[in-house]
C-alpha cells in the first residue's frame, strides 16, 4: 500500500512536471507570435492621411517624389525604401508618402483638389526625380533631397530629420556628433 501510494505520488509528478513544460512551451509560442503582430510593415500612406498623421503623432512627413519611368527611382525603391533598416526608421519616426509625378491622381491638399502631377510641380517645385520633401508636424518645409542618396547616406538623413536634430544642428555638425559618440 505504501508502494502504491509512492507510485501514484511520482506519477502525479511526472505529470505535473510534463505539464509546466506544455504550459511553458504554449506560453513561448504565444509571446513570439504577439511579438510578430507587433511588427509593422512599412506602407505608403495618401497625402492627406500622412499630413494628418504626421500632426496628430508630431511627426515629419516624408514625401517620395517618383515616376515610373525614371531608372533613379527605381534604383532608390530598391536600394533604400526596400531596406529593412530604412523602413523601421520610416515607421518609428515618419508619416510617408508616394506621389508620382506624371500621375493624374488627385490628392486633397489642404481645401482644394489637384493631381500628383499639380501637386510636385505647383507646391513642391519638383524638377527632376527622385526628390524627396521633409515636412514638420505642421507641414511646414524642413529640406528636399534631390537625386538618388546612397542607403548608408539615407539613413544617416533620416535620422537626422526623424529624431529631431535638424531644429538644432546643420546636416554636418550632426555627423560630427555621431562620429564623435562612436
Amino acid at each position: 500500500m505504501l508502494l502504491n501510494r509512492r507510485r501514484i505520488g511520482l506519477h502525479i509528478l511526472v505529470l505535473v512536471i510534463a505539464l509546466s513544460f506544455v504550459l511553458i512551451s504554449c506560453s513561448n509560442d504565444q509571446a513570439k507570435s504577439t511579438e510578430k503582430e507587433k511588427e509593422e510593415k512599412f506602407t505608403w500612406l495618401p497625402y492627406d492621411q500622412a499630413l494628418s498623421k504626421s500632426s496628430v503623432e508630431n511627426v515629419p512627413t516624408l514625401l517620395y517624389f517618383y515616376s515610373d519611368n525614371c531608372g533613379w527611382c527605381r534604383k532608390m525603391e530598391q536600394e533604400n525604401f526596400a531596406n529593412k533598416e530604412v523602413q523601421d526608421i520610416l515607421i518609428e519616426y515618419f508619416a510617408s508618402v508616394r506621389i508620382d509625378s506624371n500621375s493624374s491622381n488627385n490628392v486633397v491638399a489642404g481645401a482644394q483638389k489637384m493631381t500628383e502631377k499639380q501637386l510636385s510641380a505647383e507646391l513642391y517645385n519638383v524638377t527632376g526625380l527622385p526628390t524627396i520633401w521633409f515636412l514638420d508636424s505642421e507641414n511646414q518645409k524642413i529640406a528636399n533631397l534631390p537625386g538618388f542618396v546612397p542607403v548608408d547616406t539615407f539613413l544617416d538623413i533620416l535620422h537626422y530629420i526623424g529624431e529631431g536634430y535638424y531644429k538644432e544642428h546643420t546636416f554636418p555638425e550632426y555627423l560630427e556628433l555621431k562620429q564623435e559618440s562612436q
